[in-house]
């Protein structure tokens, strides 16, 4: 299966910028293992985690990038 995401919108917005979970994990200090893991659902977002996340992502909401929501 490879990365799965629970996160479709943040996985969209981050081919959109073509920024890797790599790039994301350096541009807001979050160790890579441990954003990989909560981006496939396996452990919960601090809320400092998804502020750092979103403001790489200004034109989205958190509501938006931390849906789960199937579509």
């Amino acid at each position: 299966k490879g990365d799965v995401s629970l996160f479709n919108n943040l996985n969209a917005e981050m081919a959109r910028k073509k920024i890797t979970i790599k790039e994301l994990s350096r541009k807001t200090n979050i160790k890579y293992e441990s954003l990989k893991n909560k981006m496939a659902g396996n452990t919960e977002f601090k809320r400092s985690e998804m502020l750092a996340i979103k403001s790489e992502f200004p034109g989205c909401t958190m509501d938006y990038l931390f849906s789960t929501e199937e579509v």
